[in-house]
């Protein structure tokens, strides 16, 4: 089972537990009506405390997910529309869409509870006041108590959760009553809406030649108060670039590959975690992890407290040799003339070694990407430091296809259309100074490396940071 659905699992039955005893002080409640109208002989509406009950139960359960479930942060908000259909469409990935189908799920309940406990609420457009009115009052109390977003987009799926659930009861109550109106018709837009539009939604990916940019600007950052200043002359010339396929791992071949290099260190992978892109091996008895991204292949990986290389020199001494057997060692492969650059840092006895390929011919692919592992210095040794990282993947020319110029990337940075454009509105930075600009290859969440722009930025007094634009058309 995906670890997210898991994890909302758990939730709920920390919110049932909670509501329990809210639950039971009703039921309290309910006991003396019951005595007192038992005393004056009149009837108990058992239906409609059935129904109260279970309103109230889901009540409990959303104030414990929306309101109790962390710690009081800061107040924070989101005026965006749609920002959050728009970041799923961007990362495409199960758990992004769980963000807002269970949104939308979340609400259900009162949609069919209300119109079955009061015959006004199977107004239309009462329930809409209901479901909305009840999601504004959760947005305004995380805001006040600072738990949680005020989020516009709850807003929405909320209330469209809560319509979806009238739409369903108000049509199994016309089939049980047979009362086939014109009307009954309208019962089935909120539902057929939401078939089209995730329909249209899939389909469009699915045709798409490629996948999306995860980290792609899914809102426009207010950058107006900005000063830019370039430090070059972008080019004006809309050429072509290569689009480059490292292909998706499915799970079978991931677990496979899990597997494998278990296999190479002599080890056991006893545990794995499924997150979205990522596949997480661990084996804790050891300490040894795999974090293996499947939209690419590329890994990240902490040694082992036993299967760490020690060297028997200092830290000023490791060579390329020294890295390159190491890696070996481990079972990790990498072209035998790999140049490594190694970075030391004598006081804090800390040392980097990056292999970096730019389209490194390996037969009829491409090497492109960076590995990078640490080492430290500690009682006369120099040990290969824990984590090693291995973006480094095997590329495959599939197509040349039309960018954009650097000036119209330039232009697009300038307007908020970049990968950390609300970081640098964040910022709130009076001046940012435009370095450079390169271009560079991500992959994308169907396994292609696509063309992006790579700027270098310098941000007030701060230490450079980079940004992205796409460079397709």
């Amino acid at each position: 089972m995906h670890d997210f659905l898991r994890y909302i699992l758990q939730l709920l039955q920390r919110g049932i537990i909670f509501a329990v005893p809210v639950i039971l002080v009703f039921a309290v409640v309910l006991a003396v009506i019951w005595l007192i109208l038992r005393k004056k002989h009149r009837p108990m509406p058992w239906k409609k405390i059935v129904l109260s009950f279970v309103l109230l139960g889901w009540f409990a359960v959303t104030v414990f997910a929306t309101l109790l479930r962390g710690v009081p942060g800061f107040r924070q908000w989101n005026f965006h529309f749609l920002m959050a259909w728009r970041e799923a469409w961007n990362q495409f990935s199960l758990q992004a869409w769980l963000n807002v189908l269970l949104n939308v799920a979340l609400f259900v309940p009162l949609g069919i509870v209300l119109p079955l406990l009061a015959r006004a609420f199977r107004k239309w457009y009462l329930m809409l006041a209901a479901g909305f009115g009840m999601t504004l009052f959760i947005e305004i109390a995380q805001l006040v108590t600072a738990r949680g977003i005020f989020d516009i987009d709850d807003l929405v799926t909320n209330t469209l959760g809560a319509m979806l659930g009238w739409s369903i009861i108000m049509i199994i109550l016309t089939i049980a009553e047979r009362k086939w109106e014109k009307r009954c018709f309208t019962y089935v837009c909120v539902p057929a809406a939401l078939v089209i539009v995730f329909s249209g939604i899939y389909i469009g990916y699915v045709v798409q030649p490629y996948g999306n940019l995860p980290d792609a600007a899914s809102v426009t950052a207010n950058l107006d108060s900005v000063k830019w200043e370039l430090k070059f002359n972008p080019d004006d010339m809309a050429e072509k670039a290569q689009v480059y396929k490292a292909g998706r791992l499915n799970r079978e071949e991931a677990e496979q590959f899990g597997k494998e290099l278990a296999d190479k260190m002599d080890i056991e992978f006893g545990d794995v975690y499924y997150y979205d892109d990522t596949i997480i091996f661990a084996n804790h008895s050891t300490g040894d992890f795999l974090n293996l991204n499947q939209l690419d292949g590329t890994w990240e990986y902490t040694i082992g407290r036993e299967k760490a290389p020690v060297y028997e020199k200092s830290l000023s001494d490791i060579s390329n040799e020294d890295v390159l057997t190491g890696l070996s060692g481990l079972g990790i492969e990498i072209p035998k003339d790999a140049q490594f650059e190694i970075q030391i840092s004598e006081d804090d006895g800390l040392g980097t070694a990056s292999y970096t390929a730019e389209f490194v011919p390996v037969e009829d692919k491409l090497l492109y990407g960076t590995l990078n592992c640490n080492f430290r210095f500690e009682n006369g040794k120099t040990t290969m430091d824990r984590k090693i990282k291995n973006s480094v993947v095997e590329l495959l020319p599939c197509s040349e296809d039309p960018i954009i110029s650097q000036k119209q990337a330039v232009n697009e940075l300038c307007q908020g259309h970049s990968f950390s454009g609300v970081v640098l509105e964040h910022l709130n930075a009076g001046e940012i100074s435009i370095l450079s600009c390169s271009l560079d290859w991500i992959a994308d969440t169907k396994g292609f490396y696509q063309p992006v722009y790579c700027f270098e930025l310098q941000v007030g007094e701060q230490e450079t940071i980079k940004d992205y634009i796409p460079a397709l058309k």
